[in-house]
Parts: C-alpha cells; structure tokens; sequence
C-alpha cells in the first residue's frame, strides 16, 4: 500500500503548454501525469476529482479506455464478446446487430465519454420520426412512424 501524502492530485501548468495538467498517483502507488485537454482551471480541476473518484472507485482503468475508445469499437466489440450464442439466443444476437446498425449511424464514430444524455434524446425523437421499413417479396415500402406505433394508450371498459 502506498504511504498516504499530503495531496491527492494536483493540477499545474508546463511553460510550452497552454492546457493544465494533472499529476495524481493510482491504486499502486504510480505517479500519473496526464493532459487535462482544457485551458480552463476550474474544469481541470473537475476532471482531476473525477479521476481521482475513478481510481478510489476501482474503474480508472475502464473510464481512460472509455476516453478513447468510440462507440463502433465498442459494439464491435460487444457484438463479438457478450451478444453471440452460447452467452445470448441466436435471434437476440440478430437483434442487437441491428439495434448498433442504427446506433452506429448516429454514434459510430464518436467517443463513448462525448455521448450525452441530450445527444440520445435527439437521436430517439428523430428516430420516432421517421417511418418504418418493411420488406416484401416485392421490395422494401415505407408503413407508419415508429411514433405513432409506440406509446398509444387504450381504454379499458
């Protein structure tokens, strides 16, 4: 076990850098030094308590992959590991494979810590408008909104 020091992090800024940095030591001991990407003192300071939150919660490891890694990784990597048989059903494994056919579309490229809960309520909502695709022996053809099929209340008597 590390012996315990005064501070847990600090944030400091290199003279050929216009960013702050945060310096902070992990779960062993290590001393870790690493950009804080923002010019910003207060927000390097946010992001330095999330990462020292992160270490003492055991998930720095999975939050700095996540800072990397984009979604189409990821479900890539999903589809392959955790949603094929013998984990998961055959149809379920169809049914996620088309579920991040749709999500890549919006957030393929994008890193996993950039998704937001606004960016997913944007993507919902215009997915409920558009219509849904059915296909046929002769062709694909256009039925009715994923809206107005999802959501309706009936009476009951």
């Amino acid at each position: 076990m590390p012996r315990s020091r005064e501070h847990d992090g600090v944030v400091f800024r290199r003279k050929e850098s216009r960013v702050w940095w945060m310096r902070y030591r992990d779960r062993s001991g290590t001393r870790k030094r690493e950009s804080t990407q923002t010019e910003d003192w207060d927000e390097a300071q946010k992001r330095l308590r999330e990462r020292l939150q992160a270490r003492d919660n055991n998930v720095l490891d999975v939050v700095k992959k996540g800072e990397s890694l984009s979604f189409g990784q990821w479900a890539d990597c999903f589809l392959e590991n955790y949603s094929k048989p013998p984990l998961r059903a055959e149809r379920t494994h169809e049914i996620n494979q088309r579920a991040a056919k749709h999500l890549n579309s919006a957030f393929g490229a994008s890193r996993l810590v950039d998704i937001t809960a606004d960016g997913i309520e944007v993507y919902l909502r215009d997915r409920l408008r558009q219509r849904i695709r059915i296909k046929s022996s002769l062709g694909i053809r256009e039925g009715k909104l994923w809206g107005r099929s999802i959501g309706k209340r009936t009476k009951c008597h």
